[in-house]
């Protein structure tokens, strides 16, 4: 499963792009793929599962973001915390997650390189409160 962590990353900046220019998620996913040169069959596979759960779900895990935001609407959410929690979410809420731990952390780093200590810190207490309070996992 080593392929995950990389699989969330792509999914992650496939997002972002689309957040950013608006197209076709679709092509996106196609274009990223096809310039990054990702070879692996189960890493490709699991960046457009990802990805897929989003877009069927993004009206859920917006709203969600936005409630455990404090309030705040999604489009203040930063660009790069918004993606990385949309696809986070996407995961947890949708996907089966064997190790909630292991996934958070993978998350909470791609925030801290993507968007700093205070990003890392944002998207760690939302992910923290919604699987506390959405999937009764426990610290």
């Amino acid at each position: 499963m080593i392929y995950k962590p990389k699989a969330r990353k792509d999914a992650f900046l496939i997002l972002y792009q689309w957040d950013m220019k608006g197209e076709p998620i679709e092509t996106l996913v196609e274009e990223y793929l096809s310039a990054n040169a990702i070879k692996l069959q189960d890493q490709r596979r699991y960046i457009r599962k990802l990805v897929k759960t989003f877009t069927e779900h993004s009206l859920e895990v917006d709203k969600l973001i936005a409630e455990y935001s404090e309030k705040w609407d999604i489009d203040r959410v930063g660009y790069i915390e918004r993606n990385i929690l949309r696809v986070a979410l996407s995961e947890f809420l949708y996907i089966s997650v064997k190790s909630p731990k292991v996934v958070v952390a993978d998350y909470v780093k791609m925030a801290e390189k993507y968007a700093g200590k205070k990003g890392a810190r944002f998207v760690n207490g939302i992910l923290g409160r919604v699987l506390r309070e959405k999937l009764n996992i426990q610290d």
